[in-house]
């Protein structure tokens, strides 16, 4: 700790060789003390912090964060039996086209088969028809041929009827009549032999009809089967179709069902992380704090952090905090929640108390007149500590704030609400 460099007039009047003496003494004493408080400070644990609302609140914090992560943890397990389920439906799913992959295979070749069947009906109906009009061409020509036989043979029946007259009245020699007999039995003949081919080959184009009629037939039964394994296909494309839209439908709300679970999730863990800077906010709410923290008085600082001061005494010191002077009989208050570390008389500084806050932040307050708290009360933000009075600060004015972190000095003004001080 420093002494404030600012000097008042002694209510008594001091020889400069008794001065110079009380000067060193002074200065051995600053000295002294200085390192007690460092020891003070450092040396053993703090006062325990345990049954305040501080520990209450991190400790109903903590049980929330328990539950939370319970839940976090049954979201999880929901997570990756929704994800099995997806897996097992993408796994159905495939299956599924895979087969319906088959079924359209087999479906085109069904419509193939089809078609094939269709034109070979449609091609038999063709030479059905052309062997039909050939056995009426066949039978007309007959009945022309079997005409001409039938009028040469009354011709020959008549001739063999007048036979005699014939050949008595004839200009031809009898035998130029037989010749002509002759010949006319031949072509009767070849008539004939014509009317047996012409029913031969009516007769093989009948068989060939009847053939061509069994041929189609059989076709159209073949045409039946294939049409009726074509519905069947249709049906067991339909239903695994429906299947398929079910299964991927069951596919969205697994995964609609993991992406609402994974955002609960992502939500508790922030809520966590929420919870756990609240803590962090409790543990470390002086740090978390900083620039809000109400000065110890209301007054005017009169001495800076690291201002070079010079007592009463004249003794020169670089101050470590800030002195702010305050009318005699102020209240002194804590800047902020924590435990007396310590409540004494500390030789060259008056009265001094030392309260932790916690994570090794400290407040140092010196030069009070009167004293309010013990070692080991738990104080909060502005409860009363100390009272400004005369004596106090007699050699050095104004009362002496000094926050530490750890074995650090750090700015007093950079802590508090400045906006309290002149």
């Amino acid at each position: 700790m420093a002494v404030p460099k600012d000097s008042i007039n002694l209510p008594y009047p001091i020889s400069r060789r008794r001065a110079i003496k009380v000067e060193g003494a002074l200065l051995r004493v600053c000295i002294g003390v200085c390192a007690l408080l460092a020891v003070a400070v450092l040396v053993g644990p703090s006062p325990a912090l345990s049954a305040d609302p501080k520990q209450q609140k991190k400790e109903e914090i903590s049980e929330d964060i328990k539950q939370f992560r319970i839940n976090i943890g049954r979201l999880q397990e929901g997570i990756k039996k929704q994800e099995e389920q997806i897996r097992e439906q993408k796994q159905v799913e495939l299956t599924l086209l895979t087969e319906l992959q088959d079924i359209d295979s087999r479906l085109n070749e069904q419509n193939l088969k089809i078609e094939n069947l269709a034109g070979r009906i449609d091609k038999q109906h063709e030479v059905m028809a052309a062997k039909k009009d050939a056995i009426n061409d066949a039978a007309a020509s007959m009945q022309k041929v079997q005409d001409h036989v039938i009028t040469r043979m009354q011709s020959f029946y008549k001739l063999g009827e007048l036979g005699l007259v014939n050949v008595t009245f004839s200009n031809q020699t009898l035998p130029e009549l037989l010749r002509f007999q002759d010949s006319f039995v031949a072509l009767i003949k070849y008539d004939r032999q014509a009317i047996d081919r012409y029913r031969e080959t009516i007769a093989e184009l009948e068989t060939a009809m009847e053939s061509l009629k069994l041929q189609e037939n059989i076709f159209r039964e073949l045409l039946v089967e294939n049409q009726a394994e074509q519905e069947t296909l249709d049906a067991i494309k339909q239903e695994k179709e429906q299947l398929l839209a079910k299964i991927r439908t069951q596919t969205k709300l697994h995964e609609q069902a993991a992406a609402e679970m994974e955002a609960a999730s992502a939500k508790l863990t922030d809520s966590i992380k929420g919870m756990q800077k609240q803590v962090k906010e409790i543990d470390e709410s002086f740090l978390y704090g900083k620039g809000a923290h109400p000065p110890p008085v209301k007054g005017k600082v009169i001495t800076g952090f690291k201002d070079t001061t010079t007592n009463l005494l004249g003794i020169t010191s670089v101050s470590n905090g800030i002195a702010i002077d305050a009318p005699p009989g102020s209240t002194i208050t804590a800047i902020h929640e924590g435990v007396v570390h310590y409540s004494g008389y500390l030789r060259g500084f008056g009265n001094t108390v030392i309260v932790n806050h916690g994570h090794q932040y400290y407040s140092i307050y010196s030069r009070m007149e009167r004293l309010l708290v013990e070692k080991g009360q738990r104080v909060t933000r502005e409860t009363p500590i100390g009272v400004m009075g005369d004596t106090a600060t007699l050699v050095t004015p104004g009362l002496y704030l000094e926050i530490r972190k750890d074995t650090e000095y750090l700015d007093p003004l950079e802590w508090l609400d400045v906006s309290q001080l002149k």
